[in-house]
């Protein structure tokens, strides 16, 4: 999984901006199952203040509904068996049982979750819509299609819902797209509309609001805040104002796990151990306020690397005469990328929420100590203010160079030592770093004729708080010590309104 965060749209042009009425929501925009209700609710708040609606096509939201309801049915088939052992052993099972009489249940408390959401407004599904939905699935007319191999009609329901808004709207031009499916682009060609305008949830306020960049004040400031909340065990009572983590995505896949095929893994971020990075960090456009109310607060955006531990699981079942058997273990040193919104009042952290999926990844290992020297520096670009230098974007053989670091009053000090793979120390005030790149030679097979079968190479990050690390424990080290003496809070103050304190912090199952 990359570290790189996904890069924002481009601010679209004032004239466009200015036709636009609505941004529509795809049932794909948030991913396979159903909305980020939270992300979605934001989103449709801040589209209010500059006079955008939110809308929800009737057939999306149900087909959300329809998908949450299949995981019900799931999670409850799943722990049916085990629960029927407790059940078998006299000890009452309700309590870990699913929540919902039945799959209905779900589906009428999801309508009814995504109806009570302010500002978002779900366009009805009117007759003469479904009609020409059904005819273009039945006689395959764009954006009607056939899925599978079986090649089953589909695509009546995106021609039905598509037909009702842009009757609502005022032309094509003046509706978003939350989306990037292809069959709303077959539909405006096939129905002579021109091409929509699209964009996913992580590009959608880089094309709408003009934020402005944040000042290194403003970056040092976060970063301290952000510093202030952790380590922290998620899922717990905490003294969080707000969340630190979205939906978890790429868990599984970063730990390249290699389980056999039956039974179940599952696993969730359980603690974050320190703020290992801050990049994009802007402030809400004055556009934002309500008009003719200039708020107490002001909002900045960044994208936080957090480090970050995890708990994994594995259950499964020899024979279906066996009772389960679960088996877990823990993961430490990985990386949690968050796109979090970041509420002040002067210099207290009001309330801190995510706006993306958490997205995990680790620091791996390398065909070539270059691509090492690029994690590196993927991870020191998120330290604020540091000035990396001219030169920079490769092992040196030896050398000293002075690093400035903007808005504080330190300097780095690295010193080259290439050893065998590459290496450097870096020196800030009297605490030192040491970074170097080994090869793992049990990684080749075959004599002189052999290759890796792993790639070889890797990181090992040496600071006064951790050895082994890799690169983010560096930047996470660097922001630490690199604290701006000037901003740092006294003892006991973490900047955080206590009035704010939820006294927990709560967060969608990864």
């Amino acid at each position: 999984m990359s570290s790189k965060t996904t890069t924002e749209s481009t601010l679209l042009d004032r004239a466009i901006r200015d036709k636009l009425i609505a941004v529509v929501v795809d049932a794909n925009a948030y991913g396979e199952v159903g909305p980020n209700l939270a992300r979605l609710a934001a989103l449709a708040r801040d589209l209010a203040k500059i006079r955008i609606q939110t809308w929800v096509p009737e057939p999306v939201a149900w087909e959300w509904a329809e998908h949450l309801a299949a995981q019900w049915v799931l999670a409850r088939n799943f722990v049916k068996g085990p629960l029927g052992h407790l059940t078998a052993a006299g000890l009452p099972p309700l309590m870990i049982t699913p929540g919902y009489a039945d799959r209905d249940a779900v589906i009428q408390a999801f309508l009814a979750a995504l109806a009570a959401v302010p500002h978002i407004e779900v366009i009805a599904l009117t007759g003469e819509s479904a009609v020409a939905g059904l005819k273009d699935q039945i006689l395959q007319q764009a954006p009607a299609k056939t899925k599978s191999q079986d090649k089953v009609k589909t695509g009546g329901s995106d021609s039905a819902w598509l037909r009702d808004v842009l009757q609502r709207a005022d032309g094509p031009d003046s509706l978003l797209f939350l989306s990037r499916d292809k069959d709303i682009i077959q539909a405006y060609e096939a129905w002579k509309r021109g091409k929509p305008l699209m964009r996913a949830p992580g590009e959608v306020r880089g094309a709408l609001f003009d934020y402005v960049p944040a000042g290194i004040d403003d970056q040092w400031l976060v970063a301290r805040l952000l510093s202030s909340l952790v380590p922290v065990a998620l899922g717990e009572a905490t003294q969080v104002p707000g969340q630190l983590v979205g939906k978890i995505d790429g868990l599984l896949d970063a730990l390249d796990l290699d389980w056999e095929e039956h039974g179940w893994t599952g696993g969730d971020l359980t603690r974050l151990t320190g703020l290992a990075g801050l990049q994009d960090v802007v402030c809400e456009p004055p556009e934002l306020h309500e008009p003719g109310k200039q708020p107490d607060t002001r909002t900045l955006r960044a994208t936080a690397f957090f480090l970050a531990d995890a708990e994994i699981t594995h259950a499964y079942r020899l024979d279906d005469d066996e009772p389960v058997v679960e088996e877990t273990f823990s993961r430490t040193g990985l990386v949690a990328r968050t796109t979090l919104v970041v509420k002040l009042q002067s210099d207290k952290l009001i309330e801190v929420r995510p706006d993306s999926d958490t997205i995990v990844f680790t620091g791996g290992t390398f065909e070539d100590s270059w691509d090492a020297f690029e994690v590196i520096d993927d991870a020191l670009t998120g330290v604020p203010g540091l000035v990396l230098p001219d030169k920079w974007g490769g092992w040196q053989t030896a050398g000293e160079v002075q690093i400035p670091v903007e808005g504080t009053d330190h300097t780095a000090e690295l010193s080259w030592n290439y050893g065998e793979n590459g290496g450097f120390s870096l020196m800030i005030d009297d605490a030192e770093a040491e970074v170097t790149c080994g090869y793992d030679d049990e990684t080749w097979v075959g004599g002189s004729d052999g290759f890796n079968v792993e790639p070889p190479y890797y990181l090992t990050v040496d600071t006064p708080e951790i050895s082994g690390g890799g690169a983010w424990h560096l930047a996470s080290w660097m922001i630490h010590a690199l604290q701006p003496t000037a901003t740092t809070p006294a003892s006991g103050d973490s900047g955080v309104d206590p009035t704010s304190q939820q006294g927990e912090s709560s967060r969608p199952p990864g």
